[in-house]
């Protein structure tokens, strides 16, 4: 079976994100605006330059900065709010909360962006959803902790939803330039209050942290423009399988066994949403 650019790109985006937040659980000596600014910083050096090279516009097409912008603000919040997380909250945990933006993304874009839901979906989504819960639990549900990741995840959520309507005719280094500056200004200011110089690995660290993320945002762009965003959505829930590997290999974390069903279960709704999504677009080309 031949494998979409989409599903492709989504796929690698989500391992890339995985080793991001690894990057910044080994970090824990750093405050995190200067994580954040770190990783924005590489990043945004590194598309600039890009974008530069190419003769492509930075600010991008001007009926598409509103929605450039949204995606930049909201994505800001998403960075903020899941990196604080991380630092409160074992690896998978941190992650598995994460991968309620999917159910966001594809909520919101039914208003957002006229992309409905099919019956059968809502049912995958709540198989997809429900491995999540299993495969958390229950415990210190309203913990701070807890609540940075939700919140991290209805903007990572939202924020996708401003890149689906941002359209598929802009350069895919565009959207980056704005998901960098963002979190970029704004961990500018909070880190004059809470300043720390990096020694030693800490720098080969953030580096990776920046750089992977930089490929990363590349990735997720190309993903979206691609494929319908319910549908990509959808994909990222498979890196609680490398949240989980790494929590458990690189940090000792233990691994619950309710995680095993959970992480079936939501196996299983994504497949089947891939699955059906598939078949329904199979459909349409035939019907046209």
């Amino acid at each position: 079976m031949r494998v979409s650019p989409g599903i492709f790109y989504m796929l690698a985006s989500t391992a890339l994100l995985a080793l991001v937040n690894v990057a910044v659980k080994k970090l824990t000596d750093l405050p995190t605006a200067e994580i954040i600014f770190a990783r924005c910083l590489i990043s945004l050096v590194l598309t600039v330059w890009q974008l530069h090279r190419t003769d492509t516009p930075i600010l991008g097409p001007p009926k598409a900065r509103f929605n450039l912008l949204g995606r930049g603000v909201f994505g800001a919040g998403s960075i903020i709010l899941g990196f604080l997380a991380l630092k409160a909250l074992p690896l998978g945990a941190a992650a598995t909360l994460s991968y309620l933006a999917p159910v966001v993304t594809a909520v919101a874009a039914i208003w957002l962006i006229g992309e409905p839901l099919k019956p059968w979906q809502w049912l995958f989504y709540a198989m997809a959803v429900g491995g999540v819960v299993v495969a958390k639990g229950t415990a210190g549900l309203l913990s701070a902790g807890v609540l940075l990741g939700v919140g991290s995840a209805v903007s990572s959520g939202v924020s996708s939803v401003f890149l689906r309507r941002a359209g598929d005719k802009i350069a895919p280094l565009v959207p980056v330039f704005y998901f960098n500056v963002v979190p970029l200004a704004i961990s500018a200011v909070w880190m004059l209050f809470d300043l720390k110089l990096p020694h030693g690995i800490e720098w080969a660290w953030l580096l990776l942290a920046g750089v992977f993320t930089h490929v990363a945002l590349w990735c997720v762009t190309h993903a979206f423009q691609k494929q319908q965003a319910n549908f990509v959505a959808a994909l990222d829930y498979l890196g609680l399988i490398y949240a989980t590997a790494l929590g458990y290999f690189v940090f000792g974390d233990k691994v619950k066994f309710s995680v095993y069903p959970g992480i079936a279960l939501l196996l299983v709704g994504v497949g089947l949403n891939a699955w059906y999504t598939s078949r329904q677009e199979q459909k349409k080309e035939t019907a046209s």
